[in-house]
């Protein structure tokens, strides 16, 4: 009996490795998130959910802690990988910080400029003299109301700039601003759903920037390729299932976003279903999912070098790469 019972064990042991195929000692590895646990980070958690990451040997942690001057972080191998705004990195390259873009999570640039209906905004030159909150003086929502004030021939000195962390809904709907930067996916819904009348100004509407994806250092790119390939390709596989399975996606946010309760859940799952759509472009439909054409960074660079917003460009074969991505590795 004793026997049969140890077969039987040993059996299933066997098997649950099999199924599994998750490795016994996981790399680990440190993603910085550079926000609050929120839906728009649904690839990581799928990834994580249905062990993309495990099956790759790798044990991720999120951090989502503010972290300060994360490129060089990410360039000294303090951390391993970032979500960060392709503007950052050009920024970074420009002041000889040695980053690299490896997959867009955002195909179109992300930021924009929110308001009230009632105040009037509708063009950037409705902005001058006016107060716009944002999170700090960092980051993609900084870079991108400077890029939409020179565009409308204004710079910070004509406004008035107000660091509000990521309060800006309450910060807008108690009037404690007159427009806010954020996400074209995320602050819109919220105010919406609170009967809100809002006029919305898209960042991209006036430039073209590269938009959010994965980040590392060209250290850990030289010394642990394999790490990289294997840490994009679930987040790869992550964004995949997320697009095939929204309402399961949806699910699964739920367990990693403390806050996401039936108070929200209405307004957050359409924040969901609008940061897909920000996923995918012309492009990433024919080169699939996380592609970034090198063409493309080269024009951004040379828009914010005409705005003033970095010194020098540099090839584009230094900021980004595809070559991680499953489909062309």
């Amino acid at each position: 009996m004793k026997k049969t019972v140890l077969v039987l064990f040993a059996s299933a042991l066997v098997l649950g490795l099999a199924f599994t195929g998750f490795a016994q000692n996981p790399e680990k590895v440190h993603l910085v998130m550079g926000y609050i646990p929120n839906v728009q980070f649904a690839p990581w958690y799928v990834a994580l959910e249905k062990g993309f990451f495990q099956e790759n040997g790798l044990e991720l942690t999120m951090d989502y802690g503010k972290v300060n001057d994360v490129m060089r972080l990410l360039a000294a191998g303090e951390v391993d990988f970032a979500i960060a705004g392709g503007d950052e990195v050009i920024m970074a390259r420009s002041q000889g910080i040695p980053v690299t873009y490896l997959a867009a999570l955002y195909a179109r640039f992300p930021a924009a400029i929110i308001s009230l209906s009632e105040t009037g905004i509708t063009t950037p030159a409705d902005l001058k003299g006016k107060s716009i909150g944002l999170p700090g003086f960092y980051g993609t929502n900084y870079i991108a109301i400077k890029a939409v004030l020179a565009s409308a021939g204004l710079d910070e000195t004509q406004v008035v700039l107000r660091p509000i962390g990521y309060t800006q809904v309450p910060s807008l709907t108690q009037g404690k601003v007159d427009a806010v930067v954020g996400f074209a996916n995320n602050e819109p819904i919220q105010l919406r759903q609170l009967g809100q009348e809002i006029t919305v100004i898209p960042a991209d509407d006036y430039f073209d920037l590269v938009g959010h994806g994965v980040v590392a250092g060209e250290k850990i790119i030289k010394e642990n390729p394999e790490l990289v390939r294997k840490f994009v390709d679930a987040t790869i596989k992550g964004m995949r299932y997320a697009l095939d399975h929204p309402e399961e996606t949806f699910e699964i946010c739920k367990k990693y976003i403390p806050e996401l309760d039936k108070t929200n859940e209405t307004a957050q799952y359409k924040v969901l279903l609008e940061s897909m759509k920000l996923w995918q472009n012309e492009l990433t439909r024919e080169k699939g999912l996380g592609y970034s054409d090198p063409a493309f960074w080269t024009e951004s660079q040379q828009l914010m070098k005409d705005w003033g917003l970095i010194e020098k460009t540099v090839p584009a074969s230094e900021v980004m790469t595809n070559e991680f991505l499953p489909q062309l590795s």
